[in-house]
């Protein structure tokens, strides 16, 4: 009888236990189907251009009610990419379903490709 050794990545098992201790390290984060494996590059190249208040030099220009449109999205991530003369591809689509999954930004109702960060909402001042 031939002996089949087996590799202990081959069981789905021990793959979804590696994966989520990953995950519980911060290594790479899950999110239904997508996995980000670099976690400092979507903080800083994604998430942070699009949170940095007015003063940073590539932030989100919309209007002043927090409301932002796709292409504002997809302007400061070229630009902010630009600059650091960074090769990626921005997935508009990709990122906006991201920082929706991380409740960053909400969609506006009846209006497509418009959507609400709360974080650039206006703040009264005491």
């Amino acid at each position: 009888a031939a002996i089949k050794e087996q590799s202990p990545m081959q069981d789905q098992g021990t793959i979804d236990k590696v994966i989520s201790f990953l995950n519980d390290c911060s290594e790479l984060l899950l999110f239904g189907v997508l996995t980000i494996l670099d976690i400092p590059f979507l903080c800083m190249y994604i998430i942070g251009p699009l949170m940095a208040p007015g003063n940073f030099p590539y932030h989100l220009e919309g209007r002043h009610d927090g409301v932002v449109t796709k292409e504002d999205i997809l302007h400061v991530l070229e630009a902010f990419r630009s600059s650091h003369r960074k090769s990626f591809t921005v997935n508009i689509d990709i990122i906006i379903c991201l920082v929706k999954a991380f409740e960053l930004a909400f969609a506006v109702e009846g209006k497509p490709n418009t959507f609400l960060f709360p974080s650039h909402l206006p703040t009264k001042k005491l």
